[in-house]
Order: C-alpha cells, then structure tokens, then sequence
C-alpha cells in the first residue's frame, strides 16, 4: 500500500484542490470538474482507487499496480515534460533509467520513461508517461516488480493505448 500512498503523492505534486471526481466502468472513463479522460482496458484487474481524477487498478498476477490522473490549473502549460516527469518520480531511490522518449499520446507530445527504482528498499520497475493538454496535467504509470514487469507492461500498454481527453458533458 505504500507503493499506492508514493504514486498518488507524486501524482498530487502538481494539482491544487481537485473537485470530486467519478468513475465510468463501462466507458472506462474519469470525470473530475471540467475534464473527463477514458483508459484502455486492464482486464483482470481490480479497482485500487477512485478519488477526484485519479483512478488506480492492481493486478495479483502481477502484482502491478497502473494509474492514470489529471491535474488541471492555470499555470498547467509552465513546467516542462522533463520537469513534470521529475515529479513522478520523487520518493523513489536508486532511479536507473531504462528508456526515456518523446511520443505522440491523443495527438499530443508526452513523455515516457521507464526507470529501475526502489522504493522502501524494494526494487520496483516503473513505466511513466506525462503529457500536458488543454491546461491539464495527465500521467499514466505502471509500478512491478522486476521480474513481472514484462508481463504487466504488455498489458499496461492496453491502457495506455486507450487514452484520450474527453468532453465532460
């Protein structure tokens, strides 16, 4: 659960107060406010959490947890992808960096990096992506073990894949 606590902390580091939020399973989709945002499908796993504009889902086969949040404010569009990306990775230590590029995420540029991490000692693999649109922050992350991450990676890229920025009404 500390791993969850870490990933919501980071998640938080950009936002100010969010308003309340909800959860369309059938539409796979976040609404929070003024945005709404839709993930691909993680089947199998379960529901970890829904606040505001975040939503987290944990596999026991893998022993994964994915996450996708929003952060919209004014000053959204002022910190860099590098900057944003910095963000989600406080808490952590030992961070090795695996891969770190620029892609094309709903017709935006994100970032995305994987990294080797410990968190509490425990070697995790994280998988992150941060991309800023329509002055909103979103990040979508993946936390595993090492040797499960290959598994949960394949999925993860289902929700990733699945994302977009969607109207709120």
């Amino acid at each position: 659960m500390r791993l969850v606590a870490i990933l919501v902390a980071a998640s938080g580091c950009f936002g100010t107060h969010q308003p309340r939020g909800h959860w369309n399973a059938a539409r796979r989709q976040v609404c929070a406010g003024d945005v709404c945002y839709r993930v691909g499908e993680l089947p199998g796993w379960s529901l970890l959490r829904q606040k505001h504009a975040e939503v987290a889902f944990f596999d026991h086969g893998t022993d994964s947890i994915a996450q996708a949040n929003a952060t919209c404010r004014d000053d959204a569009d002022a910190a860099s992808l590098d900057v944003l990306m910095s963000h989600l990775l406080i808490g952590y230590t030992e961070i090795h960096q695996r891969t770190q590029e620029r892609v094309q995420l709903d017709a935006r540029e994100a970032l995305h990096q994987i990294a080797d991490v410990k968190l509490d000692g425990v070697p995790r693999v994280l998988d992150l992506y941060v991309l800023k649109r329509n002055g909103c922050i979103f990040d979508l992350s993946l936390a595993a073990p090492p040797d499960r991450y290959a598994a949960a990676a394949a999925q993860f890229a289902r929700f990733v894949a699945g994302f977009a920025e969607e109207s709120s009404s």
